[in-house]
């Protein structure tokens, strides 16, 4: 697979994971402000997550659920939106059609033309719960038709590992920053957090009914099986990497990088009382985009990173190329 190929379908991995993770935040904190007006400080820490918060400071809005639900949904201007995520990731599949089955392009084009047609700020206004649920749909329907209609070959597995590697951040630093709530010991905060990442009835499965915030933030980061915890975004990124086909005979680059990434947070004590569970994120925060880097430097064409994603550090021109 050509060089810039493997390019675009990373990011519009990366991307289209961008819109559902943002989605699926701004939904937990509208009901959590719903049952608890006083969490309305979180709004802010949306922006953070996202690392939009000097971009939002910029327009000299105030941090509250209306503003901060526009910009990170229907500012066309912010690359950190839904609207301008979705957009981007349409760009990128577009730039490779030739490489996709027409499911997947229909879909991605249908939806790109659903949240256009419509009025969001209108529908942040009226029905907010109605308009994510949308964009979380059709992030589910994007990802059923990859994975029902696109062959496993390298196509599929950039693409795939473009969404991992956005999850796993997004999840390391929502926990992160929730840390100073969710450590409070509240059932609120808890649930708010697990909520963020549709993980309530999973954690209360396999762990316990309790929302004991140690056990909560070790079961974000560590858990093996449920699919939006740190460890098993990792580890299924490294099983896509190992099996793209140029990979060398002996370990490349990125998979050493990916690998100590994933040892380091698999052995790690981290619901241990003495952990600095901030700072742990933050390291793992930093390892992660480190995997990203490696894979640009090993099999992109480029070093420049894509602008408004959690992974990205440098500013480049949206959509096409990219």
């Amino acid at each position: 697979m050509l060089a810039r190929h493997a390019e675009n379908l990373f990011w519009a991995g990366r991307y289209l994971e961008r819109a559902e993770d943002t989605a699926r935040i701004l939904d937990a904190t509208q009901h959590g402000t719903i049952i608890r007006p006083d969490a309305a400080v979180q709004w802010g820490d949306l922006l953070t997550v996202i690392r939009v918060r000097s971009e939002f400071t910029e327009t000299g809005r105030e941090v509250n659920g209306h503003e901060v639900s526009e910009f990170l949904v229907a500012d066309a201007e912010s690359p950190g939106s839904v609207i301008s995520s979705v957009r981007t990731a349409r760009e990128n599949l577009r730039s490779v059609r030739e490489h996709l089955p027409t499911e997947v392009w229909e879909a991605a084009n249908r939806f790109h033309h659903e949240l256009e047609n419509r009025d969001l700020v209108a529908d942040l206004d009226g029905e907010p719960y109605t308009l994510f649920l949308v964009i979380k749909g059709w992030c589910q329907t994007m990802s059923g038709v990859i994975e029902q209609t696109m062959p496993r070959d390298d196509g599929y597995r950039f693409l795939n590992l473009g969404m991992l590697l956005e999850r796993a951040v997004m999840t390391t630093r929502l926990l992160s920053i929730r840390w100073a709530h969710l450590s409070t010991g509240t059932f609120d905060d808890a649930h708010l957090t697990l909520s963020s990442v549709s993980a309530v009835e999973a954690f209360r499965r396999l762990k316990s009914p309790n929302l004991e915030p140690m056990a909560v933030g070790a079961f974000l980061l560590q858990d093996p099986v449920f699919p939006r915890s740190v460890l098993y975004c990792l580890m299924r990124a490294e099983t896509l990497l190992g099996r793209l086909s140029d990979q060398p005979s002996d370990m490349g680059r990125t998979e050493r990088v990916l690998g100590r990434v994933r040892s380091g947070l698999e052995f790690a004590d981290v619901d241990h009382p003495s952990v600095d569970l901030p700072a742990a994120c933050a390291e793992l925060d930093e390892g992660i985009r480190s995997v990203a880097d490696a894979m640009t430097a090993q099999y992109f064409r480029n070093a420049d990173l894509q602008p408004g994603s959690p992974l990205g550090t440098a500013s480049v021109p949206l959509g096409g190329r990219r």
